[in-house]
């Protein structure tokens, strides 16, 4: 976005530079030399940075707590401050610090409008910063770095110097605040989901929802409207009628995405909490596996070794715990807490470097873990203990993480947690030829070859689509099941799946979409297109089965308990699984 012709006065090395920079980029390396720059040449006043994100100011930190000017005791003054930081910590930022020593205070959008430090004199904004934005593709709530608004960056330069004259210095130009950012950021009406609003709507009794929403002062578009609808009839939160449905009652209550609400409603009541825990908060914020340039082999062979690896005192995985990008990442952070809690945080460091993990992003995936995890105390499926309010988080996370309670009384049995998978991620479920009903495939019926490149093709209900080379899934031949399970679709020069887990045929029949039993030909159809192979009296079984699940949800709904894993009909389903998944002779 460089015009020349926006920067004539000033000299040839400046314009050199502007030509080089890529706005898009976080510098760290200029962020430190400007702070220092600040220190050296400015006159007192502490200086506040900000940033996107908590992993951009935990960055610039680890950056100047290493520096010659920083380091020491005055790294002691290199204050992060954002949403997660703990009250007592967030009161330091108000503090004056000794003298001859730099405040530097690097803070997310947090610090642009909800409160006011009396000694900022300078401030460095960096442009940027997270805002939740729906994802289609995923069909998540993701936040998203961006540019923030010309309104956003002036309550910015505000924050300079509330007290006394300040400078505010931009790492954006001219050109891009006055041309290219908006006059002010996109109403969250258009920028979000409407699916939790209109679960919301639904559970305050408010009436019709395009109704109710075409009242606001920012009307959503009405494709928006009836996309969140057909999601929450399609999820179950809704009936045709849109009346809220007990399993709705309970999704409301949980402030998450849609999907991995009754991903971890399901697993606390089928006693798999732990893991769906922690798939829940890795598919809500990112894969903990780091990808730098030129080493995709060397982490997909880190994905596999995980598998494999003794240290933290287990031994290696079954092959049952194989075929899924979800199981992995659970495994990837069950080993890494153990060797957190037994033997320190130099050890879960040496193990995330050792397999291509994050550090950072286990940490949050752990904080995340905690937050899920209260959420589901709150509505009363999962009990805590009676001093939980003043433990450490890494002591409710191995509350979280403990087999001997009733929540995780199936915890290590993958063919459950897998089950769980399928209840919170369909409808994103796709088959080989062998799981698809053939009247479905229409026009594709002989175009669809049954292998690809020596592996089984797959069939999204529409088209033809690829699992990722990143998957664990992508070079594999043979698989248990002919379905499978996403977290998205990524197209290119061909439809990809990222994230998928191979799943079974009970799990399909018992937490997929509408049953269509045919009797003489002993076969299954699941929301008209996936097929199962089964004789009709196993068929009317599982129909029967889903039908009291409802049963149990309602009950559930009328009085919440943290015993729901004891429930006959709970633990019949999950003998089903588990007998499926045992080798028949």
């Amino acid at each position: 976005h460089y015009d020349p012709s926006l920067y004539q006065a000033y000299s040839e090395q400046t314009r050199l530079n502007l030509r080089k920079l890529n706005e898009d980029v976080i510098d760290y390396d200029l962020l430190e030399d400007l702070v220092c720059h600040i220190d050296e040449n400015c006159g007192d006043g502490a200086v506040l940075v900000f940033l996107p994100g908590v992993s951009e100011i935990y960055r610039l930190h680890d950056k100047l707590a290493a520096s010659y000017r920083f380091g020491g005791e005055s790294s002691e003054w290199l204050l992060p401050l954002h949403s997660s930081v703990a009250a007592a910590d967030q009161k330091k930022v108000f503090l004056n610090p000794p003298q001859n020593t730099r405040k530097v205070i690097m803070a997310t959008n947090i610090a642009e409008t909800s409160l006011t430090i009396d000694d900022v004199v300078y401030v460095i904004d960096s442009g940027k910063h997270k805002e939740y934005r729906y994802d289609p593709k995923k069909k998540l709530s993701m936040m998203v770095e961006d540019w923030i608004s010309q309104a956003n960056a002036k309550q910015r330069r505000g924050r300079a110097g509330r007290v006394k004259p300040g400078t505010c210095f931009c790492l954006y130009t001219r050109h891009r605040f006055e041309k290219l950012m908006r006059r002010f950021q996109v109403p969250e009406m258009l920028r979000m989901p409407l699916v939790e609003l209109c679960l919301q709507i639904k559970l305050l009794s408010l009436g019709d929802i395009k109704s109710f929403l075409s009242k606001g002062l920012e009307i959503p578009r009405d494709d928006a409207i009836q996309s969140a609808i057909s999601s929450l009839k399609e999820v179950g939160a809704i009936d045709e009628n849109e009346m809220l449905t007990p399993l709705g009652h309970h999704l409301a209550k949980l402030p998450v995405d849609l999907l991995l609400g009754k991903m971890m409603l399901y697993g606390a009541m089928f006693g798999c909490l732990s893991p769906v825990l922690s798939i829940s908060a890795i598919l809500s914020h990112k894969s903990p596996f780091v990808y730098s340039k030129d080493e995709r082999e060397s982490v997909e062979r880190s994905k596999l070794a995980i598998l494999m690896d003794k240290t933290d005192g287990s031994g290696p995985s079954d092959d049952n715990e194989r075929q899924s990008d979800h199981i992995l990442m659970m495994i990837a952070y069950r080993k890494w807490e153990r060797i957190l809690r037994q033997r320190g945080a130099k050890a879960a460091h040496n193990f995330c470097r050792s397999y291509s993990l994050s550090s950072s992003v286990m940490h949050m995936i752990r904080d995340m873990r905690v937050q899920f995890g209260t959420l589901l105390a709150d509505i009363g499926l999962v009990h805590l203990p009676k001093n939980y309010q003043g433990m450490k988080k890494e002591n409710l996370d191995s509350w979280f993480s403990d087999t001997s309670q009733p929540f995780n009384k199936h915890a290590n049995h993958s063919a459950v947690v897998k089950a769980i998978l399928c209840a919170g991620l369909y409808p994103n479920v796709a088959a080989t030829i062998d799981g698809i009903h053939p009247p479905a495939l229409g026009n594709l019926r002989h175009s669809l070859k049954p292998m690809s490149k020596g592996s089984p093709a797959w069939y999204d209900g529409k088209r033809e689509v690829h699992v990722h080379p990143s998957s664990v899934n992508g070079d594999l031949k043979t698989f248990q099941y002919p379905f499978l399970v996403f977290l998205e679709k990524v197209e290119t020069n061909k439809v990809f799946l990222r994230d998928t887990t191979i799943i079974s045929p009970y799990s399909v029949l018992l937490f997929g979409g509408g049953i269509n039993v045919q009797h003489q030909m002993g076969v299954v159809t699941v929301d008209g297109w996936l097929k199962i192979a089964a004789p009709a009296q196993t068929a009317v079984l599982f129909k029967e089965l889903r039908l009291t699940l409802q049963s149990v949800l309602n009950d559930l709904i009328k009085k919440p308990q943290s015993t729901a894993v004891e429930n006959e009909v709970v633990e019949s389903i999950i003998h089903l699984l588990l007998e499926e998944n045992k080798p028949h002779a």
